[in-house]
């Protein structure tokens, strides 16, 4: 849906007064771009000298964040998709009480898809951070810089796709289903929270 655009068209698209493609898109994009700056990162190390021990980890790392990559390019446009079939539901007919219970059974079943998809895109994130946190002090130096852009990127594609989870939540009646969401948020944010604590320090250390 927005892969295949330019950047300036995008980007125009996510200036304008339409609904979307919004935060959860852009914070999806956003864990995408550190994921690819990550796999440069590995890819500029094997191919050093330097680092001649390190070469099968790093390539493999590397297609490892180009894998995660393509699944938040999915997982941005799923975002999109996810608002506008709430929308859809909000629209249907509600002149009886058989319409409107109709409507509120696909407004719940579509605000939980939306529910879920920030969480996979947040899910998605964590192991980039947990890769920084093992990459950096065996990559190459020249680089670094590049490396902290990509966790940085992660991590605010995190916390955005982590926002919308939150605010989904709120409009959900289904309690057995927000529990659950409730408590798989709470895991992925500990170990983000870890990785990305751990990274922001092992990065200061090597550029001190």
């Amino acid at each position: 849906m927005f892969k295949n655009l330019t950047v300036e068209k995008f980007l125009q698209e996510v200036a304008s007064e339409n609904p979307t493609p919004g935060g959860g898109t852009v914070a999806a994009l956003s864990g995408a771009m550190g994921a690819s700056l990550i796999s440069m990162f590995c890819r500029v190390t094997a191919k050093g000298k330097k680092y001649v021990d390190v070469k099968g980890e790093m390539e493999k790392a590397g297609e490892e964040g180009d894998k995660i990559r393509e699944k938040l390019l999915k997982l941005a446009d799923e975002d999109t998709k996810a608002y506008l079939e709430v929308m859809q539901a909000f629209k249907l007919p509600k002149d009886s009480e058989e319409e409107k219970e109709k409507r509120r059974e696909a407004i719940e079943l579509a605000s939980q898809r939306a529910t879920e998809v920030p969480l996979e895109t947040a899910k998605a994130i964590v192991p980039l951070l947990e890769m920084v946190v093992n990459l950096a002090p065996k990559g190459n130096t020249n680089a670094i810089s590049d490396l902290k852009v990509g966790m940085e990127l992660c991590y605010t594609g995190f916390v955005g796709a982590v926002a919308n989870v939150q605010i989904n939540l709120a409009t959900l009646k289904d309690q057995s289903f927000k529990r659950e969401i409730e408590e798989k948020l709470q895991k992925v944010r500990e170990r983000a929270e870890q990785a990305i604590g751990e990274g922001r320090k092992t990065i200061a250390s090597l550029i001190s």
